[in-house]
């Protein structure tokens, strides 16, 4: 099953790396599920938002569980995204 997160109508279209904390708590109670994160609407999404979202995850050796079940759409900054889930950032 999808669930989808419309991050505009949850957070506003412009994001600071504490709302992720909005909805990590989401994520954190989806984990069964294959969870669309939307991003239509939002301007540019800092990329401490994606860090401060899946940094639990991260942390305990599921980062295969982002690969697998988390897909973003409509967002502007793909690039920063897949440096946080990938481990590149520098």
């Amino acid at each position: 099953m999808n669930y989808v997160i419309r991050i505009r109508e949850v957070l506003g279209e412009n994001l600071i790396c504490e709302d992720a904390l909005i909805i990590k708590r989401d994520l954190m109670n989806h984990l069964n599920d294959s969870v669309v994160l939307d991003f239509t609407g939002t301007k540019d999404v800092p990329t401490t938002f994606f860090y401060t979202l899946f940094s639990d995850l991260l942390y305990s050796d599921n980062r295969s569980y982002i690969f697998n079940n988390v897909k973003v759409k409509n967002l502007s900054n793909l690039n920063d995204y897949n440096k946080v889930v990938t481990g590149t950032f520098s």
